[in-house]
């Protein structure tokens, strides 16, 4: 038996014991209106017609009452409450106060209103299954908000070489030899492949990318994305250094996407240090696989640290310089190769960025 069966039902039961009583009453009436004519003789010169027009109005008026409290009360709270969800108010407890002549000091449905028990059950459910719902879109879009600005984010560095180069390139006051020409074409050439694989490469599954993992050498990995890092015209006047006692480190990894966390932590800490700056990348593996990115610079802001390795509060203001952006992504990549992030910094101390890979997936 359907939800909407049981209510009318129940309905159908209360009007007939609501008939049954005012038909009750209707005798009783007339045998208390008949005594009294008996007590008091001048009320038998009233016409008869006026006592039966007064207990017929009068009954007719408690029926009303009787039925605006028992249905017409609780349709209308049903009315206002579907109202407010088309309006986007989910919220349960507005609707709880609202409507508290529902329902005891105990909080269960006063006994007049049982016949609509399960229509305001099944209201409260779903309220609490929008404002969920609600939720969850807005946290949905929230990461997809940070994805798209991460791709946003990660473009500049790829552009940063092609302009770097193509400015060398078109300066009068600086001369070039045909392979010293060549090799920024290719550079160029390089880095605009690379935006172009950043664009078509980025999938998005539920708001988050999908690793596509493939086997590779993380110390040639690193130590070439180190020597990229280095070569950007931007790093001109900053020291790079690629450190590791392994000599060849087999792992399954996503090339794509672990590029682009070693080109946000290495160019960040480029962006965001004074020249002269020493950057150091180094790989260690011990009861997991460490890739450590140190610099001597003047260290990350608390507010970036807490915003992205802490556990922020709603409504608190999100980071919104680059190196915030920049680590959120990070964070997220690394996520997708089972592994975390942490990070050591104070001011003026330098920055310690610790990735923590797991070495089950070395097998």
């Amino acid at each position: 038996m359907t939800i909407i069966q049981r209510s009318m039902l129940l309905v159908l039961f209360f009007l007939l014991a609501s008939s049954v009583v005012i038909s009750i009453s209707f005798v009783l009436i007339v045998v208390l209106v008949i005594v009294a004519m008996e007590v008091v003789p001048a009320l038998n010169q009233v016409n008869i017609k006026v006592y039966q027009a007064l207990i017929f109005m009068f009954i007719i008026g408690c029926y009303s009452y009787l039925m605006g409290m028992i249905i017409g009360k609780p349709l209308l709270a049903v009315i206002g409450w579907l109202k407010g969800l088309s309006e986007g108010k989910y919220n349960r407890q507005m609707y709880a106060e609202t409507y508290a002549f529902l329902w005891n000091k105990k909080k269960k449905m006063k006994w007049h209103y049982l016949p609509f028990k399960s229509v305001f059950l099944r209201l409260q459910e779903l309220s609490t299954s929008l404002e969920r719902n609600r939720q969850e879109i807005a946290r949905e879009n929230e990461v997809k908000e940070q994805w798209l600005s991460g791709v946003s984010h990660d473009l500049k560095t790829p552009l940063s070489y092609v302009k770097g180069y193509m400015d060398l390139m078109t300066n009068s006051d600086i001369s070039l030899t045909e392979d010293e020409r060549g090799q920024a074409l290719e550079v160029v050439k390089q880095k605009l492949d690379e935006i172009e694989g950043l664009i078509h490469t980025f999938q998005v599954k539920q708001a988050q990318p999908i690793a596509l993992k493939s086997r590779g050498d993380l110390v040639q990995f690193l130590r070439e994305i180190t020597i990229d890092a280095a070569n950007n015209p931007r790093s001109a006047r900053y020291h790079f250094a690629f450190e590791t006692g392994v000599e060849v480190c087999e792992y399954y990894f996503d090339p794509l996407l672990l590029k682009r966390v070693m080109q946000n932590l290495l160019i960040n800490a480029v962006l965001h240090n004074p020249p002269d700056t020493e950057i150091t990348v180094r790989l260690e593996r011990k009861d997991r696989l460490y890739i450590t990115v140190t610099d001597n610079g003047v260290g990350m802001p608390p507010s970036v640290i807490a915003n992205v390795f802490g556990d922020r509060v709603g409504g608190e203001e999100k980071a919104a310089d680059s190196a915030g952006l920049g680590l959120i992504v990070v964070k997220a990549l690394v996520a997708e190769h089972q592994g975390e992030i942490d990070v050591q910094s104070a001011p003026s101390q330098g920055t310690v960025l610790t990735m923590k890979l797991p070495l089950s997936v070395m097998e």
